[in-house]
């Protein structure tokens, strides 16, 4: 896998540093939905910060594109490789607008 590549399609575990943080983060969730205004959306992934882990139920939301650095590769299994198979189909079911995070600060 190319480094692209990895900031695309990365598993539970992974820790990393998003575009103008400091913080390192694991993720957690893979799709998590959540409200905004009223409506809701998606982004590619939530995650805790390390090493704390899970604080007041807060996840911090953010896209491949806002991923800066991979510090740690998370576990790829077998389920991890056929989702990556149908990557494609998965995001094409998801029935709500993917958030940035830009337009979530707001």
């Amino acid at each position: 896998m190319n480094r692209e590549h990895l900031r695309e399609h990365l598993p539970i575990g992974t820790v990393v540093r998003v575009n103008g943080g400091s913080q390192s983060l694991m993720i957690t969730t893979l799709f998590p939905v959540t409200e905004k205004g009223g409506k809701k959306g998606y982004f590619d992934f939530g995650a805790v910060p390390l090493p704390l882990g899970v604080v007041n139920q807060d996840l911090a939301f953010f896209n491949k594109e806002d991923i800066d650095e991979v510090l740690f590769l998370g576990y790829v299994d077998v389920s991890f490789q056929q989702l990556i198979a149908n990557y494609d189909e998965l995001i094409s079911n998801i029935q709500y607008p993917k958030f940035t995070v830009e337009g979530y600060k707001k």
